[in-house]
């Protein structure tokens, strides 16, 4: 399979960029929304009703009633069920840690990813990319330790987050290959509102004006940022947008510091240059040694990471 050349760089950049500039504004609703009492449950079913819009509209341009069609439901069931409860555990990580801290631990996904390509999926990993894997998650561990996370319960929600990320887009790959994105993308949505819908049926919280705001607010940014972000990866290699996805560090860092005043601290810092090192480093170990995966691999789901590195957490 070639590689999409990047026609419009600046273009297809500034696309990126703003993908990942509403999916950190999402976020930083859906923090704000869980500070007013709202269970993460009920969050995620507000975005993603809402967040099934855009790939609705973007089924209907395809004009394909194909891409609604699959033969391969219980593949979907898996990847939906683990990619759900991701999500869950990485909204959940808002609610218990600054933005940024939760953010660079859940930079681990595409390392985990490599490490587990090569006992689910029988991939090739020489020691230039184990070494990233290991300083990569060194750091992780580096920046969990107290003095970086201040708490240690919300750090493990983050990594475990991070952990099902990975298995997630492990599925995703081997959906990837019959399945078109747009049909994975929609059954894995689809199962989020009944999912969540279920859940917040026992759990419902009557939300404030602001909360509902901040709901309404996330599954729009989500929506937004999917379309740009399906546009990016329509016109470019997963492997250059991928790179691009870890603005979000910079983003929700000065999300933190505007809304919340918070700094984040030396360790999260230098722990999160290391992780994205590593990271970059595998996207570019894989596309050299093969073709990276084309615009049909495209993201997901938030939280989880992009194609060639891991499901970027910020859906289709």
């Amino acid at each position: 399979m070639t590689e999409t050349p990047v026609n419009h760089p600046i273009r297809v950049a500034l696309f990126i960029s703003g993908s990942v500039l509403f999916f950190a504004i999402m976020n930083m609703f859906v923090k704000l929304a869980a500070e007013t009492g709202l269970p993460v449950p009920q969050i995620l079913f507000f975005r993603s009703v809402i967040g099934l819009l855009p790939i609705l509209f973007l089924m209907a341009q395809r004009r394909n009633l194909d891409l609604f069609k699959t033969t391969r439901h219980s593949g979907h069931f898996v990847r939906s069920f683990v990619g759900f409860f991701s999500m869950c555990c990485f909204f959940w990580s808002f609610a218990l840690l600054p933005l940024a801290n939760a953010t660079a631990i859940h930079f681990a996904s595409p390392l985990i990813l490599t490490a587990l390509a090569v006992l689910l999926l029988d991939e090739k990993v020489g020691p230039h990319r184990w070494a990233a894997v290991i300083i990569g998650l060194c750091a992780v561990l580096f920046m969990l330790q107290p003095a970086g996370n201040g708490d240690p319960i919300g750090s493990l929600v983050a990594m475990c987050a991070a952990i099902l990320g990975a298995f997630a887009m492990i599925a995703v790959r081997k959906l990837g290959d019959t399945e078109h994105a747009l049909t994975i993308a929609f059954y894995f949505t689809l199962y989020c509102v009944f999912l969540s819908g279920v859940w917040t049926l026992f759990i419902w919280q009557t939300p404030t004006l602001p909360g509902l705001a901040y709901m309404v607010a996330t599954g729009l940014l989500g929506g937004l940022g999917q379309v740009w972000l399906t546009y990016a990866y329509a016109k470019a290699p997963a492997a250059f947008v991928s790179v691009f996805s870890y603005l979000s560090i910079v983003f929700v860092t000065v999300l933190d510091i505007a809304v919340w005043g918070h700094v984040p601290p030396w360790q999260v810092g230098v722990g999160s240059v290391v992780v994205m090192g590593c990271g970059m480093y595998i996207v570019y170990r894989e596309t050299r040694k093969r073709a990276p995966l084309a615009s049909e691999t495209m993201p997901c789901t938030e939280g989880e990471a992009a194609p060639t590195e891991a499901d970027r957490q910020n859906p289709v």
